[in-house]
């Protein structure tokens, strides 16, 4: 490869340059094994400007943060496609002086007619960020965005009414933590979108691929995928896709210069999997467990439920888009508000009056307006035709026009196990949107190695019987290869409601350490 020159334009003081990216895309090929493909028919199947980022035929490298990687190791990587890479510690400080960096990466098919980009924000570990694991996290929704995630509980920073504050009981203590807006069109990430979960997955282990060539000295780092809600549909698909391009890699019949991404677990919390369980103790735990509806409104949706069911039955054996559809708006008649404002993502919060959950959960508000800031865009370099949103409704209404959610999406994760990918789910029990029993059922029914231990085996408070902050149900030595975990005061976002309970999960599950 001939030597390549970096261009520097308008370097401000303290912080890094943005790359020149001058050469023309030409994205590797993208393969997926033929086990997969039997698996999705089975299961049914503007240009950026960025100050001195732009294409031309010549090209260029970037040295990226010293203590993620060597600039001799990216010269000799890096070549056609587009990314950024920019300094982002004055936005979101590290307690000890660990860096942050953000950018865009152009997927396949990106081009600068036609821009396909995912942006991603890195925060560095605090202890020995060379060889910590790698954890992505993703938004559900399907449309959140992962910055959610990081600002809310998971990075250096969380946000503020007025701004960043420390976050005391951050993951990136202990983990390089990478915040990606999946799919195309959520957050920043923008350009052309997909409408579900399987090209969304194959969008994002491109985006590795290239992530990890612009930090090479991350690659061989254990790798973590975290997310929840509408994530338990994104985190199976991301995981399946990853193993198989990984065995296909082995076997010399891989992507064209791909790397072995060394997958070792998956975080899900209070997940979107398995619609059929879903809808069979959604009621049960919205009508009998507790009040979220009076006596009228749940006589009246139990009488709806069987004809939810059968059409998922329907949409799962058949898996057409209008069976996905039909299962989607039928089963869509059981979920009607909770009584008093009670919010359906905590039973203990009474401020869901007018159906915005920021009354209960500011944070949602805070975020945008940190991140739509002039000085943080500034930073960032987004566009001027680039508006942050939490939610991207264009997103969701791709993926439900797709009929997306009506996969037996959980079936996805018995290869995974038995290849020894380790899973947990880690639950809020005060959540009514994805409640747990539904989430324990579909656990319960997976035939991997674990499946029989797992069925007979016992909750157990943790981290003590004195003072106990849920139970946990693990299989496999440390924290268990197949585990399921609660907390007692949690709703849907867990992190929100119990910061330093999930880092102690998080900590616990990543290093294999037992929760008891």
């Amino acid at each position: 490869m001939s030597s390549k020159k970096m261009k520097v334009a308008g370097v401000n003081q303290g912080q890094l340059p943005l790359p020149v990216v001058e050469a023309p895309v030409n994205p590797a090929t993208h393969l997926s094994s033929q086990r997969f493909r039997t698996m999705l028919v089975l299961l049914g199947s503007a240009l950026l400007l960025l100050g001195s980022a732009r294409y031309s035929n010549s090209g260029s490298v970037y040295p990226c943060p010293p203590s993620f990687s060597s600039v001799s190791s990216l010269a000799s990587a890096l070549d056609g496609f587009f990314y950024t890479s920019t300094r982002t510690d004055e936005l979101c400080p590290s307690v000890a002086n660990a860096s942050s960096y953000s950018g865009w990466i152009g997927l396949e098919g990106d081009s600068e007619e036609t821009p396909k980009r995912s942006f991603y924000w890195v925060f560095e570990a605090e202890e020995n960020p060379e060889n910590a694991p790698v954890i992505l996290t993703i938004g559900g929704g399907p449309g959140t965005s992962g910055l959610i995630n990081a600002f809310g509980g998971q990075a250096h920073c969380k946000i503020s009414e007025n701004g960043t504050v420390v976050n005391t009981y951050r993951w990136t203590q202990k983990y390089n933590l990478v915040a990606l807006d999946h799919p195309i069109g959520v957050g920043l990430s923008y350009g052309k979108m997909v409408n579900n979960s399987v090209d969304a997955a194959h969008d994002v282990y491109d985006f590795l691929q290239k992530f990890f060539q612009v930090y090479p000295n991350l690659a061989k780092n254990k790798f973590v995928i975290a997310s929840g809600s509408y994530g338990g549909t994104f985190v199976p698909n991301i995981a399946t896709v990853l193993q198989e391009e990984n065995k296909a890699i082995a076997s010399g019949e891989g992507r064209l210069g791909g790397s072995h991404i060394n997958l070792d677990a998956l975080l899900v919390s209070n997940p979107w999997t398995d619609p059929m369980a879903f809808f069979r103790w959604v009621l049960y735990y919205r009508c009998e467990l507790h009040s979220l509806y009076n006596a009228t409104t749940c006589a009246e949706l139990y009488s709806k439920l069987p004809e939810c069911l059968d059409t998922i039955s329907m949409a799962f054996q058949d898996s057409t888009v209008h069976n996905r559809r039909l299962a989607d708006e039928t089963c869509s008649r059981l979920q009607v508000p909770g009584q008093n404002g009670t919010l359906a993502e905590n039973i203990n919060r009474h401020c869901d009056t007018e159906g915005d959950i920021a009354k209960c959960y500011p944070t949602f508000n805070w975020i945008p307006n940190f991140l739509n800031s002039n000085e943080t865009r500034k930073v960032l370099g987004v566009p001027n035709s680039l508006t942050f949103k939490s939610l991207n409704y264009d997103v969701t209404g791709e993926f439900v026009s797709y009929g997306d959610s009506m996969f037996p999406t959980h079936k996805l994760y018995e290869p995974l196990i038995a290849d020894g990918i380790r899973v947990l789910h880690h639950v809020g029990s005060l959540d009514a949107n994805c409640p747990n029993p539904g989430t324990l059922s579909f656990l319960k029914l997976l035939n991997t190695p674990f499946s029989e231990a797992f069925r007979s085996g016992k909750d157990v408070p943790w981290p003590s019987a004195d003072e106990p902050q849920g139970t946990v149900r693990s299989v496999g030595p440390g924290a268990g290869n197949f585990t399921y975990l609660t907390y007692d005061n949690a709703g849907h976002f867990v992190v929100s409601d119990q910061t330093w309970q999930t880092k102690y999960v998080v900590e616990h599950f990543i290093d294999n350490v037992p929760f008891l």
